[in-house]
């Protein structure tokens, strides 16, 4: 019979309640009949589905089910009986062993004679999509190790935004998606870039399938805002990883998964959406096999996106298209490729926020109370970016556990803006409405003069390409099964930024009055014909790594993982060669341990070190020296219902040296640039709790809450722009029944306090209070082909912002807004 599964206990009990040894189990195949549906799909999608629906414990190695389909599998079966239907015609047969059925190959000898015992993984495979699977998370992360790892064997804190996830809390663009992650924050301060960070750091690590993008967020194309539409998840590691990126701050490594074209059926969706604001957008996804016997598979994604804002003015257009093909060679090798290619342009783009701001006197002010909607961008200005992606990689499988892989990654992103801010500089002055400084004519009578603000033309052109290749598999030692992985990356990034001031001096283009200025006129004159101006950055950084790890099984519930990266790291700048830089052979260590606590539960430690380079610079204009540290993490990880829910616990302890702490400007830069300088001795402790996944059937949620502190050795706090405290729950639940077809889903953002350090203004501090913002989503299945699904984000109309490093400006997020679309499925 089917075992019941119990109910999910309250956040602050759920690890230990799950780590009981009387949680449930997987259950063996039974042979009383139940209710299958399991559509045509990959067939170790398909075996998973089967045991998500029949509580089975099925174990196969994923080389052994890559690139075979299943058939369709619907009626009242046993759970045997439906494994022997999935893997007809498969060569591939099913094993009663103990508690388990084991997927294993059929000798071309004989279908009664069974090959040797292999080395079965857990159910899911390193490759397999979330897509179909629908829970949120997922078993299996790729980020962390070089291996066929699950979380819970891995021994390091990652959260995983499964596909589901993203439907249903409408996960657009990679800034939603830190936005609801466990430990994650952001800070958008204007309408096209923001900061991202984790435990007290700024994140820099972005990859798309394991491929270092190059984000840089000062001079950023739109980047955070990148569209989920062709991502089948986003794998987020947080804390430092050392064997498989090497260098970067310990903060998080954001790593998007790609759909793939793994289909041999004719499959896809449309949908259409609209939205508030005159938000409206279409989406397309098709699956084909490219010949009769699917060994030729494509896949194709685009996505339209236009509307407007609740700022003034703003508006934006988005296109994207992605494409992907791959191709089975023989049973034991794939090759594969696509292009993906994402266009945005955004009108009236806000550069920085409104003043926050407005003096009582020469030496005080007040906070300013716009309305969300306030605006100091022109009509006449733009933000335009496009980013083109190509890839291709080729994987074969040697039998007997090893593989080899490789992949090659190239991406182009380049911006053109047209941007201005008259009001940048101080306070805003009450009757004039603009920036201002008091001049002193003669004793006892000062003047206030308006300042004139900034505006450029802006080029970025910024290219990045990846070669990687590496070979893992297993080995037999002292009667124990272990693994190994070795690779090599080469990655070659070149960043180029010019500048095209305006003169907008108070002598010739005098600033507008913000109070009545509707955003028309005030355009400056430029100093270079369009397409020139002065070089910004011209930088050209390589890297070379090897790496070694290896999973060594000490005794059947440890687990020891040791590995090295070494690194030759350069930066070349044209710009000016004094700010070159060069390390050889720069080793960076990583251990962990992994003990099985129970059958659900494992304690797990971990340990690696930290190498960033930072392109900040001090008020010389020197970019300052790399950051250097290590990181240390211990915890909890369990898997429970069938590995379909997980939870974890992580305590962490990180140290850094030549850490960037703001103060003041970099004199004689325009438009400002923030000076830093280098700080000793930060420590950044804390802890997060997550659960993510289905506790019963038709039930999924992901909770998190993340605690932390960064404070120098002197005990000043570091970057306090990001919340100490979070909290992220969302949940939604299919309705039994004759409501089958509906289901309604929930969630809330919680953060405590951030704020800046207010420049000019001494003693102030722009501060952002705790708040909290509430999301609801319903979704209705008209048929089998046909669903509706309405989200309204910010329900209670929350009006809250993200202090920037400067504290002089407000940029205030997003009110209360809905959406609603139409799916058609085939």
């Amino acid at each position: 019979m089917r075992q019941p599964r119990s109910a999910l206990a309250p956040l602050a009990l759920a690890i230990l309640l799950a780590a009981a040894p009387g949680q449930v189990m997987a259950q063996t195949a039974a042979a009383t009949p139940l209710d299958i549906t399991i559509t045509a799909q990959p067939l170790g999608q398909a075996l998973n589905e089967l045991a998500r629906q029949a509580d089975l414990q099925l174990l196969f190695p994923p080389a052994l089910v890559a690139g075979k389909m299943a058939p369709e599998v619907v009626g009242k079966l046993t759970p045997r009986q439906a494994v022997d239907r999935l893997l007809a015609g498969s060569g591939l047969v099913a094993i009663q062993e103990g508690q388990a059925i084991v997927v294993r190959a059929v000798p071309s000898g004989g279908a009664g004679t069974m090959l040797e015992p292999v080395t079965v993984t857990a159910t899911a495979e390193r490759n397999a999509s979330t897509e179909g699977s629908g829970r949120y998370g997922s078993n299996v992360g790729t980020t962390a190790l070089p291996f066929n790892a699950t979380l819970r064997d891995t021994p390091q804190s990652i959260s995983i935004i499964s596909s589901q996830l993203i439907e249903d809390r409408k996960i657009d663009r990679l800034f939603d998606v830190i936005e609801q992650a466990t430990g994650l924050s952001v800070n958008r301060y204007e309408s096209n870039r923001g900061s991202l960070f984790a435990r007290g750091f700024n994140i820099t690590n972005y990859l798309i399938d394991g491929a270092p993008t190059g984000i840089n967020e000062q001079w950023s194309a739109g980047e955070v805002f990148s569209n989920t539409a062709i991502y089948d998840r986003v794998e987020i590691l947080r804390g430092s990883d050392g064997l498989m990126t090497g260098v970067g701050n310990p903060s998080a490594i954001i790593n998007m998964v790609r759909k793939r074209a793994d289909s041999k059926v004719f499959k896809g969706s449309v949908s259409a959406e609209v939205g508030s604001w005159s938000q409206r957008g279409l989406t397309a996804d098709v699956s084909t096999p490219l010949n009769a016997s699917g060994s030729t598979r494509a896949r194709f994604v685009a996505d339209y996106e236009e509307g407007k804002s609740y700022i003034d003015r703003l508006k934006n257009r988005e296109k994207i298209f992605y494409a992907t093909i791959e191709q089975d060679i023989g049973d034991r090798s794939l090759i594969s490729g696509g292009i993906s290619r994402q266009d945005n342009h955004t009108g009236s783009p806000t550069w920085g926020g409104v003043p926050a701001w407005l003096a009582t006197n020469a030496n005080d002010a007040v906070r300013s109370n716009w309305s969300r909607s306030k605006t100091t961008a022109p009509h006449w200005s733009y933000w335009d970016a496009d980013y083109t992606n190509w890839f291709v990689r080729g994987e074969h499988d040697f039998g007997n556990g090893w593989q080899i892989k490789a992949n090659y990654t190239r991406g182009e992103r380049n911006s053109e803006a047209k941007l201005a801010n008259f009001y940048q500089y101080g306070t805003l002055h009450p009757v004039l409405g603009t920036s201002f400084i008091h001049m002193e004519l003669f004793p006892g009578f000062t003047y206030s003069m308006p300042m004139s603000g900034y505006a450029g033309l802006y080029y970025v052109d910024n290219v990045k390409e990846d070669t990687n290749f590496q070979v893992d598999g297993e080995f037999r030692l002292f009667g124990r099964d272990h693994q190994l992985a070795f690779g090599y990356d080469h990655s070659r990034e070149s960043l180029k930024t010019i500048g095209n001031p305006g003169n907008t001096s108070a002598a010739v283009l005098p600033a507008p009055n913000l109070h009545t200025w509707d955003g028309h006129g005030h355009e400056p004159t430029y100093a270079y014909p369009v397409g020139g101006g002065g070089v910004y950055i011209d930088q050209k950084v390589t890297q070379k790594a090897w790496y070694l790890a290896g999973r060594f099984s000490l005794a059947e519930p440890l687990k020891l993982i040791l590995g090295t990266r070494v690194i030759d790291y350069s930066v070349v700048d044209h710009k000016d060669r004094n700010n070159d830089f060069k390390a050889d052979n720069e080793v960076i260590p990583y251990a962990g341990v992994v003990f099985d606590l129970t059958r659900n539960l494992s304690a797990y430690a971990s340990y690696t070190t930290i190498f960033e380079p930072q392109s900040k610079r001090d008020a010389s204009n020197k970019q300052l020296a790399p950051i250097e540290g290590n990181t240390r993490e211990i915890g909890l990880k369990g898997a429970f219902f069938d590995n379909r829910l997980n939870a974890s616990l992580s305590v962490f302890k990180m140290q850094q040296e030549n850490v960037a702490r703001a103060s003041g400007l970099i004199p004689g830069i325009t438009p400002p640039q923030t000076a830093y300088v280098e700080v000793d001795g930060v420590v950044s402790k804390g802890f997060e709790v997550e659960i993510a996944g289905e506790i019963r059937p038709g039930w999924n949620a992901s909770i998190g809450y993340a605690k932390f502190r960064a404070k120098t050795a002197d005990g000043v706090e570091v970057n306090s722009l990001m919340p100490r405290q979070q909290f992220n729950a969302f949940t939604s639940y299919r309705l039994p029944g004759a409501w089958s077809g509906l289901t309604v889903g929930g969630g809330v953002r919680w953060q405590s306090r951030t704020y800046a350090d207010v420049l000019f203004l001494t003693g102030k501090k722009l501060e952002q209070k705790a708040y909290s913002v509430v999301d609801l989503m319903a979704r209705y299945e008209i048929d089998r082909q046909w669903s509706l699904q309405l989200n309204v984000k910010n329900v209670f109309d929350k009006k809250y912002f993200a202090p920037p490093e400067s504290g002089l400006e407000i940029f205030w997020q997003e009110p209360r807004n809905a959406s609603l679309s139409l799916k058609y499925e085939f």
